[in-house]
């Protein structure tokens, strides 16, 4: 399996204190590329489940692709306000009452450099103190390193910026008393990205265990059967919650349009009987890892 090679490129990391996930727990994970890609493949969230199989915890991926801690990337039609897009962003979290919250952003801030790291502490800051309400256990991953992609330049000098803005997210952490999750680890494999950026399915599941590592959580055979059922499940709750709360015509159901089609908005809601069913298969192909 093509997949398997990758597990050669991985670096035993460093023990750490066990993140301690707890029966019951609703984990709302935010951030940009990194988070939304992870929905398609599942490797890093089948991981934890699987660490776990003896509790019933749940995950719900609000990941934007290029979004920052001042969710950016967000605008469009009728949401162009900044401050707007960031309320969504919060607002989005605190409605799914998350009792745990990974918080996953810096990639895209580091491309300012060292000039752009008091903007980008402001804005982690001012993200942290709007999702207090929730009263959730907060984790904040470091961005993962470039790695060298043909034709493309060498990351040496990118790497550098992402290892200042890692420090600052680390400080952050650590000033707030809540969890560091150190993500800076090199695969160094092509294979892992598609642009010396962006992880592929290969980079993903190749990342899985030392994603465990970074949360102290055991690793798991990722290779067996179980395993993989698992997964395809988790991936199959994720496209559906997707499709829920990022409709592809919210412009025509909630936006600006919604005089036209807004009647329909009330289907919405007709997923959550899909993901409970998924959410279900889960459950019962968890606690087969227990066996």
């Amino acid at each position: 399996m093509l997949l398997s090679a990758a597990f050669a490129l991985l670096i035993a990391a460093e023990p750490v204190k066990p993140f301690e996930f707890k029966d019951g727990d609703r984990v709302a994970w935010i951030g940009g590329t990194l988070v939304e890609r992870e929905q398609r493949y599942g490797h890093w969230e089948t991981a934890l489940i699987a660490a776990n199989p003896d509790k019933n915890i749940t995950f719900r991926n609000l990941g934007w692709s290029g979004d920052t801690v001042h969710a950016e990337s967000r605008g469009r039609f009728d949401f162009n306000s900044p401050e707007k897009c960031f309320k969504q962003l919060v607002d989005q979290t605190l409605a799914l009452k998350p009792t745990v919250i990974f918080v996953s952003y810096g990639t895209n801030e580091s491309f300012e450099g060292k000039d752009g790291l008091p903007k980008f502490e402001k804005g982690l800051e001012k993200l942290l103190d709007a999702l207090k309400p929730t009263s959730a256990r907060v984790v904040l991953f470091s961005p993962l390193p470039f790695v060298k992609a043909a034709g493309l330049p060498n990351p040496r000098a990118p790497n550098a910026n992402l290892s200042l803005y890692g420090d600052a997210i680390k400080a952050v952490a650590t000033k707030r008393g809540i969890v560091f999750a150190n993500l800076m680890h090199n695969l160094g494999d092509t294979e892992s990205t598609d642009n010396g950026i962006h992880l592929t399915e290969v980079g993903y599941y190749a990342f899985a265990p030392f994603f465990a590592d970074s949360l102290g959580q055991p690793r798991r055979d990722f290779s067996s059967e179980k395993f993989e059922l698992l997964r395809k499940a988790v991936v199959a709750k994720n496209e559906q919650f997707f499709n829920k709360w990022r409709p592809q015509n919210e412009t025509y159901l909630t936006g600006f349009r919604k005089h036209e089609q807004g009647k329909n908005a009330k289907e919405i809601a007709e997923f959550d009987p899909f993901i409970s069913k998924v959410e279900e298969e889960i459950a019962k192909l968890r606690k087969e890892l227990k066996k």
